[in-house]
């Protein structure tokens, strides 16, 4: 059995194609209902409304749950080889900043932090000299940097004056802040904890360079000022000021994936952002990449940032983010819908006006132009309102109808099938540590294709078989699994049942068959399905050019044979 080749005629299609299946696992061959999906953990009471979350295991192996405002919100772990704080970043579409917490904070409900710090913006001040040889005269200037609680360090502060005294004087040095500065309005950076301080030391080979002279924390009791008489001999053992340059994140940062290299990048309007390495809370703006066309979204396929946008696509490389290359596709198919980009092994897809392409860094293809027409993709499929999520080796969609869709790109048989137990779903995503599909609907997380769930009720409608003459089909064989004789279930309550009428079934039976036939297609015949293999005689009179059959059902259903006399079916 097989599913839906939208692009062809339903006349024209194999034999065991469909016109129609919903809630089909078509994967082994026969007719088999796709597993209920389970209730995970209600969110519904958090505040902005949850559309989407993050589930994560803490240290003891319980379930974390962060709660998302947003189905596009982007989440990534740290970057950091071995995190000790085990930093967890993220952004919301219109948030002015991005947001990060450790696993520890989230766990207890502590609210995030605003990813970046602040920055000084006063100049210490040389004030004098005291001591010293005056005949080894040079010229000096200090810095300093902010420190935060997990140890992030800011831009320098601007210069202190330069000033000329002696290389072995006790420098007095002011203007330093004695307390941690505010946050800036509307921001919550993580507290400042203390500030560092370097100065400058002249090399023939690399001129002058600011080196780290004496580190002070807060609060203690302080004037602001030092008074350094370190020879510049032991000072240049030490770190070199490496924050120069340091910016904070730009506003409205979106999109937040993890490069290989340890930094992220994110995206605002045309403009692809990276961090520093290893330090994600830094965006210094000389590694930004501009695109020619407002971006999409971003993936990670390999090597390889894939940058979708509005028009063509980018594709940048690069092991660190000074020497990323961005290179411009020429093919004209963009990204129409940000929630539908999904990454598999075999690359990342998504949806253009044209079908579903995949991208791999080194080429693109259309992997549904052989078997859905653009203007189907378009209108049935509402491809401009796809949320995706990789489901086993398929393409798995909802479009915000309470319906959704599966797409198999490995195995064509498969093609398209329907979905129906998506009531409210508005985000589909996959779980970062299972694999397995999550979904959201009202606050509401589930688990999509569960393992030992009772299976849907589905529907399978096969081709519209056409017959060079009129003839009357007579007889029909179907067979099924021996569940057949099993009691139907007690459906319970299913939030995610839209209600689809064409999936009922009578009280106290699991499959019933439809027998099709005329010009219209008329319903000729319905027969309630009770025993493993079903043999039955189909209504005289209705000679015709056109027969359909289908079939609903919760259990699996092998075979179905259809001919003009019983005869003939056992000949088969």
């Amino acid at each position: 059995m097989g599913g839906v080749l939208p692009r062809m005629d339903n006349r024209l299609i194999p034999d065991n194609m469909a016109v129609e299946a919903v809630n089909c696992d078509l994967t082994g061959g026969q007719l088999v209902g796709l597993p209920h999906s389970e209730f995970l953990i209600d969110l519904s009471s958090k505040l902005p409304v949850v559309e989407r979350a993050y589930r994560f295991p803490d240290d003891n192996g319980n379930t974390v749950w962060l709660p998302l405002p947003s189905r596009y919100s982007s989440v990534v772990r740290s970057p950091l080889a071995n995190d000790t704080y085990d930093r967890i970043y993220w952004t919301n579409p219109g948030d002015i900043s991005p947001h990060w917490s450790t696993a520890a904070d989230i766990a207890a409900g502590n609210p995030p932090y605003d990813l970046g710090m602040v920055h000084p913006t006063t100049a210490p001040m040389i004030a004098s000299t005291s001591m010293g040889n005056y005949y080894l005269m040079i010229d000096r200037s200090y810095v300093y940097t902010y420190v935060n609680a997990y140890n992030e360090e800011s831009a320098p502060s601007p210069a202190s004056n330069v000033f000329s005294g002696p290389s072995d004087a006790i420098w007095n040095v002011i203007n330093f802040p004695t307390t941690a500065p505010a946050n800036p309005a509307g921001r919550n950076y993580a507290p400042i904890t203390g500030i560092r301080i370097y100065r400058t030391v002249v090399s023939a080979s690399s001129g002058a360079q600011f080196y780290f002279v004496e580190a002070r924390t807060y609060p203690a009791a302080w004037t602001g000022d030092i008074h350094d008489s370190v020879p510049d001999s032991l000072v240049v053992m030490n770190e070199v000021l490496e924050t120069t340059g340091y910016r904070n994140p730009p506003d409205y940062l979106d999109g937040l994936v993890v490069l290989p290299g340890e930094f992220l990048a994110g995206f605002t309007k045309n403009t692809v952002h990276f961090s520093e390495p290893d330090r994600p809370y830094t965006w210094p703006d000389v590694y930004d990449q501009t695109a020619n066309y407002k971006i999409v979204n971003l993936a990670v396929g390999q090597q390889f940032l894939i940058i979708l946008t509005e028009g063509y696509t980018s594709v940048a490389s690069g092991n660190t983010p000074s020497n990323i290359l961005l290179t411009q596709t020429q093919v004209a198919e963009p990204c129409i819908s940000r929630g539908s980009v999904i990454v598999d092994m075999s690359g990342v897809f998504y949806a253009s006006q044209n079908g579903l392409i995949q991208t791999t860094g080194f080429g693109m293809q259309n992997l549904t132009g052989p078997i859905l027409e653009k203007n189907e993709w378009l209108l049935r499929y509402k491809a401009k309102d796809l949320m995706a999520a990789r489901h086993r080796s398929m393409f798995m969609a909802v479009n915000g109808t309470a319906t959704g869709f599966l797409v198999d790109y490995a195995e064509q048989r498969l093609a398209f099938q329907d979905l129906s137990y998506l009531l409210d779903v508005v985000c589909i995503w996959n779980d970062e540590y299972t694999g397995d599909t999550l979904m959201c609907a009202h606050g509401k997380i589930y688990e999509w294709d569960c393992p030992g769930a009772s299976p849907q009720t589905y529907r399978w409608k096969s081709k519209q078989f056409f017959t060079p003459m009129p003839i009357s089909l007579g007889a029909v064989q179907v067979e099924l699994d021996p569940q057949i004789y099993n009691s139907p279930p007690v459906e319970p309550y299913n939030p995610l049942d839209n209600g689809d009428p064409n999936l009922n079934l009578p009280e106290g039976i699991n499959a019933v068959f439809n027998y099709y036939a005329g010009p219209q297609l008329q319903l000729i015949m319905t027969r309630n399905l009770t025993r493993q293999m079903e043999i039955f005689r189909l209504p005289n009179g209705f000679k015709c050019f056109d027969h359909q059959v289908e079939v609903i059902s919760r259990v699996p259903i092998s075979s179905i044979q259809v001919s003009t006399t019983l005869a003939e079916l056992k000949q088969a």
